[in-house]
């Protein structure tokens, strides 16, 4: 019998849960738990008495007063001592665990501590956690307003002080982590240097703690540090989880040997991401999920993402035979009303008896952003309140509101806890399924949900493997997208029933352009070449690892520590590279805040007179060498160009805020073209007139950048005032400026300068010119009346 997780095959679900761990520690830290804006300033703080001895440690999910060891008053005065900032903030509730999230932490014996600071009518708010049996910092995420017009650059501590700074701290703010405890992450996406060139300079570190001398990869601390070297954000798991022997009954050799005869790579069409959504194809190999399962190193027994044992065997895709029900899309211009959508879910879906449609709502698919889709809840009376909030009795469905096409189902949105599972009645004179029957009705149900479902899809089987899921309660399968013979990565549909036969899961992958696809199916690069690519790229290394921890099917899997052997990609030259079937290169899946092109340095800088501008636009991403590491320093540029770099320096991960807002043309400039999204992000923020029909193919003359500066600087007026300034009139080609007043603005503020008496307002823009404007401008900040890059 194989458990739940084995059902999700070519890291699938690796891919899920590397990519939620990476994109928190791409971001800093404390920003992803950071707490919403408040404008409330009542203060009440909630008094606990701590007078009866405690134990060391707890792990219990409820809050006890009389195991207190660091106060309420400790736990203050401590992160007022350690973030002096603090000082212009209130308490406004104390309170010892927290029962606020779904499930509630393991570990309640925390602090949370929440903090009110008030300027004139505005106020906002955030919170600390501090650990209540040995003082030390859980987290704090310092959100003090953004609106200060400061100097940035050069910061005052470079990134190696900063790691001193960050050190020192962790010795303070965790004092029960031994600093021989600490292991600095290395790795791209765990050590990071801010990527926005305008706004404060920060640096993030991330620590694991070792336990038993051995390295967890659940236990560690994030913190940054900004550039003035003060620490801003600090968080340090708190789960409380317990950590087996240390002495593992296998030798690392035989781990080793075990991976490598066990390791295996199949061939996909894989898609390549750029700002989270897929922008191109390779035909590729990549390893199978399963060969990259860790080995229990206490049992010698490859386990899953459960922490159960997982069988290895060989996948076998079937044929999905078509059955008489088959999906059929609406052909209707209108769309589906919120009722009309929840009767197509009732219709195959099992939805417990005491729950009604609590919540609905017609938005944008995440997913892809063209889509119109129906967010439905249904609840029982009075979990209306907590829609969104993890609170497991509710059942979900997305539905695509043209189509009618259900592309989503969970009888438990949130994912029930197995040992407070309730069992669902069954159905009147309804009986068990057999596995046979249960896969009869599987494909059944995925001939009535998926469009052309017989012709796309493929089942995924493994051997004489069961589908009887781990806990018993009903069924797993999974299908796989194919296209021209191929399997597509990423590209899966997961179906679960109960014991009776009744859709209790429908979740997929949603990737548009599979049908688009026209590379070959025919792989350049062997098999056995691909193996002999790969292999080398891994190392096995001894290491605890958190198993469970998220939602499978319905039902929460509680987080658990194992130790493993685990295998460890070589991720020097950047985050997870596949191989391409065709070239034998290495390609980037992702391009998650300029990962993709993290290790590309620039080779034909040197020397040049803007060499330092050039390597600090590279150095942030705003700038992209191309495959064989070129700038081009002397390329001159377009305005959709010159835009794309503002919208980089400003925020690297622009992209991203557009995705599922509808898009349509602005400034004369389509959604298609590939400079939209920077287009969209400068006029949101007046850099441009979106009512303007701009050019943005066309090469930057120097008289088009002085007025596009201007308008970044949020100076536009004054240029009025200027444009019958000496600066210009003094040019011997101030006759063909026709933009007088940008053209001094600029000039005085020293970013754009004369060459041998002439402006030369017509000549074009090179990169290296726009560098060299683009950093005066980052170290002009705090010294104009606006804030530059906002």
């Amino acid at each position: 019998m194989k458990s739940n997780s084995t059902l999700f095959v070519h890291q699938t679900a690796k891919t899920v849960l590397i990519t939620s761990v990476a994109l928190a520690l791409l971001l800093p830290p404390g920003l992803a738990a950071a707490d919403s804006i408040s404008v409330s300033s009542n203060t009440s703080v909630t008094q606990v008495s701590t007078q009866s001895a405690a134990p060391a440690t707890t792990t219990k999910s409820e809050a006890d007063p009389a195991k207190v060891k660091f106060t309420q008053e400790q736990a203050i005065a401590k992160l007022k001592e350690l973030f002096p900032s603090l000082k212009d903030a209130t308490v406004n509730n104390v309170q010892l665990g927290s029962n606020q999230s779904y499930p509630a932490p393991a570990n309640q014996m925390i602090w949370h501590i929440q903090w009110q600071v008030q300027e004139g009518n505005m106020g906002y708010g955030f919170s600390s956690e501090v650990d209540a049996i040995n003082g030390d910092i859980i987290n704090t995420y310092l959100s003090f307003s953004q609106e200060k017009n400061e100097s940035y650059y050069p910061p005052k501590v470079s990134q190696t002080q900063a790691l001193e700074i960050a050190k020192t701290f962790v010795a303070k703010a965790a004092s029960s982590v031994k600093s021989s405890e600490l292991q600095l992450n290395e790795n791209v996406g765990y050590s990071y240097f801010s990527e926005s060139l305008f706004g404060p300079v920060q640096y993030g570190y991330n620590f694991s703690i070792l336990k038993n001398g051995i390295p967890s990869g659940s236990d560690s601390i994030n913190i940054v540090v900004d550039g003035n070297g003060t620490v801003t954000q600090f968080s340090k798991s708190s789960q409380g989880l317990e950590y087996p022997s240390a002495q593992p009954k296998i030798t690392l050799e035989q781990a080793q040997k075990q991976f490598a005869e066990q390791f295996d790579v199949g061939l996909f069409y894989i898609p390549i991401y750029k700002n989270g959504k897929p922008n191109n194809w390779i035909l590729g190999w990549r390893p199978i999920d399963q060969s990259l399962y860790p080995i229990d190193a206490l049992t010698g027994k490859r386990i899953d993402y459960e922490g159960k044992e997982s069988v290895s065997t060989s996948v076998v895709y079937s044929e999905v035979a078509k059955s008489k029900d088959v999906f059929q899309a609406r052909n209707s211009s209108t769309e589906l009303s919120a009722k009309e959508a929840a009767q197509l879910v009732e219709k195959v879906a099992y939805i417990p008896a005491d729950r009604k449609l609590i919540s609905q709502t017609l938005r944008n698919d995440y997913q892809d952003s063209e889509r119109k889709i129906w967010q439905l809840y249904w609840g029982s009376n009075g979990n209306d309140r907590y829609i969104g909030a993890g609170f497991p009795e509710q059942s979900s469905a997305e539905i695509d509101a043209k189509t009618g096409e259900v592309l989503q189902y969970q009888v438990q949105a949130y994912g029930a806890i197995q040992d407070k599972k309730k069992e669902e009645p069954a159905p009147a004179g309804g009986k068990k399924l057999s596995e046979a029957e249960a896969k009869v009705k599987a494909l059944s149900i995925i001939n009535s949900l998926y469009p052309q479902a017989s012709q796309k899809l493929k089942l995924v089987e493994y051997g004489d493997n069961s589908s009887l899921t781990s806990d018993g309660s009903g069924y797993g399968y999974q299908f796989i997208r194919y296209h021209q013979g191929i399997p597509v990565s990423d590209s899966t549909i997961t179906v679960s029933l109960d014991l009776y036969g009744r859709l209790t899961s429908y979740m997929g992958n949603r990737i548009s352009g599979i049908d688009g696809i026209t590379l070959s199916p025919d792989a350049t690069i062997s098999k056995k070449e691909a193996l002999e690519s790969y292999k080398p790229k891994y190392q096995t290394k001894l290491k605890y690892t958190q198993v469970g921890g998220y939602n499978t099917y319905s039902n929460y899997v509680a987080p658990k520590v194992k130790l493993v052997y685990d295998t460890t990609f070589d991720e020097s030259n950047g985050l997870n590279q596949v191989l391409d079937a065709a070239t034998g290169k290495w390609v980037a899946v992702y391009d998650y805040l300029g990962q993709q092109d993290a290790q590309l340095s620039a080779t034909d800088i040197k020397g040049h007179a803007a060499e330092r501008e050039l390597s600090e636009l590279v150095n942030h991403h705003v700038i992209t060498p191309d495959a064989d590491g070129k700038v081009n320093p002397d390329q001159e540029i377009t305005v959709g160009d010159w835009l794309s770099y503002l919208a980089k320096a400003s925020s690297p991960n622009f992209t991203n805020y557009y995705n599922n807002n509808e898009r349509k043309t602005v400034a004369g400039v389509k959604p298609e073209n590939s400079y939209y999204d920077a287009v969209i992000f400068a006029a949101d923020r007046k850099w441009i007139n979106k009512d303007e029909s701009l050019q943005v193919e066309s090469k930057l003359t120097r008289e088009q950048l002085a007025v596009h500066l201007a308008n970044f600087l949020k100076y536009n007026k004054l240029t009025a005032y200027l444009d019958k300034d000496v600066t210009v009139s003094q040019f011997s080609d101030s006759s063909a400026i026709n933009n007088k007043g940008a053209v001094a603005l600029v000039v005085k503020l020293g970013l754009l300068k004369d060459d041998n008496g002439k402006f030369n307002p017509q000549q074009n823009v090179t990169k290296a010119l726009a560098a060299s404007v683009i950093m005066k401008l980052v170290e002009l900040q705090g010294k104009t009346d606006q804030i530059i890059g906002q």
